[in-house]
């Protein structure tokens, strides 16, 4: 596997229907890995837990509005970056959910699990705003 192998990008409408799509395109972007499906499942999780959030909170289920989702793997970790023109994502909610231990999530609350899912699934999280758009980033180590 060659640095920067697989890099490809998807463009989706801001609602939840747009789940199925990414997911599937990401287990095509998954499917050459050698990882196991733990792992598999921990970064298809996680996605979609971004994208939700992404959907329902920065782009309010407007249909009408897009975000992207690249994928690029190299032989060290695979990144998946996700991009939208939404509200700005408020970094002291990251802060609180990186900070926060996971017992006090409950596993019934419609909110807040999101973010904390989404840093059990992934090595790395960054949340960025350039020129108007949010740039999400997820990071997962691939074992050598």
């Amino acid at each position: 596997m060659c640095d920067a192998l697989m890099p490809n990008a998807i463009t989706l409408p801001a609602a939840l229907i747009s789940l199925s799509p990414l997911a599937t395109w990401l287990a095509e972007k998954m499917a050459p890995l050698h990882v196991n499906d733990e792992w598999r499942f921990a970064l298809d999780l996680a996605t979609c837990e971004g994208a939700t959030n992404i959907i329902r909170h920065a782009l309010h289920e407007d249909e009408h509005r897009l975000f992207s989702v690249e994928f690029t793997a190299s032989r060290q970790e695979v990144t998946v970056r996700f991009t939208d023109a939404g509200d700005e994502f408020p970094l002291q909610r990251l802060a609180e959910a990186r900070n926060e231990p996971l017992s006090n999530v409950s596993p019934l609350s419609e909110n807040g699990r999101g973010l904390k899912l989404i840093l059990l699934c992934v090595d790395e999280l960054k949340v960025e705003r350039h020129s108007g758009e949010n740039v999400t980033t997820f990071k997962k180590f691939l074992s050598p």
